[in-house]
């Protein structure tokens, strides 16, 4: 069985994700997990843009975590794939304005730079352990 938490982890509190984390690989037919996860680098733009709008509506931005999706690890999951945000808007030709500058000015930073552009945001494909 896949789960499907799209748009959810980034409402919940560390100890909330792992909590459901943990029920999650207690079900021995949940195989699969898709999500999307953020960088702290995202929700820290985001709180600037949204943070006070969906802090009014009691729902802040809080699940970024820093060590990205190996924070599945103890808790059952392992990344399976994962999908940059931005190489899948590239792909579907759905940038935002001046996409093609930024993609300019990545190619001028180091490797390990870009890989930490690359997982700023993005979808994942976690794997029961």
């Amino acid at each position: 069985m896949l789960v499907v938490t799209e748009g959810l982890l980034i409402y919940l509190t560390r100890e909330q994700v792992a909590a459901l984390a943990d029920d999650l690989a207690a079900q021995p037919s949940f195989r699969w997990w898709l999500l999307d996860i953020a960088s702290p680098g995202l929700l820290k733009m985001l709180e600037k843009t949204w943070g006070r709008a969906v802090a009014a509506g009691n729902a802040p931005f809080q699940f970024a975590p820093a060590e990205g999706t190996a924070f599945f690890a103890p808790h059952g999951w392992r990344e399976a794939e994962f999908r940059s945000t931005w190489e899948e808007a590239l792909r579907l030709k759905r940038t935002m304005r001046l996409a093609w500058l930024w993609q300019l000015i990545g190619r001028l930073y180091p490797k390990r730079k870009r890989e930490e552009a690359r997982r700023f945001a993005g979808m994942v494909m976690l794997e029961r352990r």
